[in-house]
């Protein structure tokens, strides 16, 4: 259950009234529980003031960019956001291999874009699952491919072909 502390509890008869410690007063701190808020009771456009989230909290919105090789181990934590931006480079083959299978519900987009040369070719390793590799056709082009975590495997979702 959630708790409310008061910014500041007034002691004994000898503690002084301060316009400093009544402005305390008018700030309590309210602590919530893991699983006391769900989705269905926010409203959009919350604004919160100080608000401090631990880490592995969703919010769409935030891109990484990872860095281009042959073998890509990819940071899947919601601290970097829900999108990842890969620029590949010289028709290199890569492979990517997530941190973690994520958790229940989380969703994981890749931007792919392709340099002068193009023809990349991408396979994802364990725990994506997915309708096989992406072959990158095209110089200077962007793919995507989308998946949605089960809180063990990235299930692919849905992947586009070349965009321009």
């Amino acid at each position: 259950m959630a708790t409310v502390s008061p910014g500041y509890t007034f002691t004994g008869t000898t503690d002084p009234i301060t316009y400093t410690k009544l402005n305390q007063v008018a700030a309590p701190t309210v602590t919530i529980g893991a699983g006391e808020v769900v989705g269905t009771m926010l409203t959009p456009n919350i604004v919160m003031s100080g608000l401090s989230l631990n880490t592995n909290y969703a919010f769409i919105g935030a891109a990484t960019a990872v860095s281009f090789g042959g073998a890509i181990s990819m940071a899947t934590a919601n601290v970097g956001g829900n999108t990842r931006t890969i620029a590949c480079t010289s028709n290199t083959a890569s492979t990517i291999t997530p941190t973690t299978g994520g958790t229940a519900g989380q969703h994981l987009w890749i931007i792919f874009t392709t340099d002068a040369t193009g023809g990349n070719v991408i396979t994802y390793a364990s725990p994506f699952k997915t309708t096989g590799t992406h072959t990158l056709t095209g110089a200077s082009k962007y793919f995507t491919i989308h998946f949605v975590s089960n809180g063990t495997y990235w299930c692919e979702v849905a992947r586009t072909a070349a965009l321009s």
